[in-house]
């Protein structure tokens, strides 16, 4: 077989070997999911992951003709633009014209019984094919089985963020990152989409009692400390939102050691999936201050607004020299309009942390090279000239110029590179070791009973 696409009728004799693991012109299958299943396996096995693309529609037959394709077949179509003049993400396209593919007919023997026949088949593909460790990143492949469900689940009500999710199946599997069947945004989309099944008048209902109780704590604590502050954000149906707070030790600590504030957003509460905020910051002694805390109903960019503005107020309209914070584009846009004065800076490890999820798939047996020349050489240039010629010399002979994570990083390279932070005070906030310190804290402070009081009162 030379890879072509066949007809019938020019099908010479498969081998035994090609039989087992080919498909073939000519081959017969039960059902088209037969079909697609043994085509499945064949492009794991070899690199790729299928598709269907066409389908064929009898009154008679009913689907007659299946056509399933290799997943970069065909080209994407060209977006509208908008009219409202709304952003659009700027995705590019994985599909490059693909020809591989395997085309089934419907067959009706004696009896009327259906056999799907392959009428056509190719194996030839325009594009590099895909290593073990790669094809784990393509969505056909990323599948989370129903124990690791309930697993997540189980993790997700003891308040693990989703990171910290992940690495507990990597303990417990015994196997690297790179060896799960799922990502972290499989996880985080997982947990999503069962919070929003989930969620019903009963719980609306705990989830309002909960949120009274938590500001009733915050009135107590007022009448005991002067200096304690909180606040609340109430929606046009009367009910309480977002929730902040502040100790007047906070305060204090803020008065000495807030010229540099981590923002941290990655963690959920254990309690009715609320989102939980800490502004966070670092004494003398190189130990982790708690400067205020929030509760919020989602993570959109008028939260997290709100969530800065408020924490301002607490600390008398004083802004940090220096914040930092994850990638997340909407705590970017709150950043921008609430501390436009503050510099924003994204630690550089958690930018390679992204890294291979970004890049591993559409470089392939480049990603290596890409991965030498991005941590070993661009992430030590200390000068912003020199720092964008190497990028433009990597992007254009690796051809990423297209790539939007090459875009995005580009974009943001005021954020997390050594040329533009260099001269910023940060107290190594930044650091990975004061990341872990953050992850050991928040543990401790969400491994508490499933109500927002028990939160309250660990802080």
């Amino acid at each position: 077989d030379d890879g072509e696409a066949e007809s019938i009728k020019n099908d010479p004799q498969p081998t035994e070997q090609q039989q087992i693991f080919t498909p073939y012109v000519g081959m017969v299958f039960k059902s088209d999911a037969d079909a697609l299943d043994f085509y499945g396996t064949f492009a794991r096995k070899n690199g790729f992951s299928v598709r269907k693309e066409r389908s064929r529609l009898s009154s008679q037959l009913g689907i007659y003709k299946r056509d399933l394709v290799c997943y970069r077949a065909g080209f994407a179509p060209v977006r509208k633009k908008q009219l409202s003049g709304e952003n659009q993400r700027d995705r590019k396209s994985i599909r490059c014209g693909c020809d591989a593919r395997m085309y089934l007919s419907k067959e009706i023997v004696d009896g009327g019984a259906s056999l799907w026949c392959v009428v056509q088949f190719s194996n030839v593909h325009n594009h590099e094919l895909l290593e073990d460790d790669q094809l784990r990143l393509l969505p056909a492949y990323r599948k989370i089985n129903e124990a690791d469900q309930e697993r997540i689940l189980l993790l997700s009500r003891a308040g693990f963020p989703i990171n910290r999710i992940v690495k507990v199946f990597e303990l417990e599997k015994g196997i690297g990152g790179a060896a799960l069947s799922f990502l972290e945004r499989d996880v985080r989309n997982f947990i999503q989409n069962r919070r929003r099944k989930l969620v019903g008048v009963q719980e609306e209902g705990d989830l309002e009692y909960d949120l009274v109780e938590l500001l009733e704590a915050c009135r107590g604590s007022k009448e005991a400390d002067q200096f304690f502050t909180y606040d609340a954000s109430i929606d046009e149906n009367g009910r309480v939102e977002n929730v902040a707070w502040c100790f007047g030790d906070s305060i204090r600590s803020y008065d000495t050691f807030g010229d540099a504030v981590y923002l941290e957003s990655s963690y959920r509460s254990t309690a009715y999936a609320m989102f939980f905020v800490a502004f966070l910051g670092i004494d003398n002694h190189g130990e982790l201050l708690c400067l205020g805390c929030c509760l919020l109903q989602d993570e959109s960019t008028s939260s997290f607004s709100w969530a800065l503005k408020v924490f301002l107020r607490f600390m008398k309209g004083r802004s940090p020299q220096t914040i930092v914070t994850d990638a997340d584009h909407r705590i970017r846009e709150a950043v921008k309009k609430e501390l436009p004065n503050t510099k924003h800076v994204i630690p550089l490890h958690r930018i390679l942390g992204r890294i291979p999820g970004w890049f591993s798939v559409p470089l392939g047996s480049r990603f290596p090279e890409f991965r030498y020349e991005f941590e070993e050489v661009l992430c030590s240039l200390e000068c912003s000239d020199e720092f964008e010629f190497q990028w433009n010399q990597m992007s254009s002979h690796l051809r990423l110029n297209a790539d939007r994570h090459i875009s995005l990083l580009f974009t943001l390279r005021s954020f997390w590179t050594l040329p533009y932070t260099r001269g910023c005070f940060t107290a190594r906030i930044n650091s990975a070791s004061y990341s872990k310190s953050v992850d050991t804290f928040m543990n401790r402070l969400l491994n508490s009973p499933p109500h927002l009081l028990g939160i309250f009162q660990q802080v």
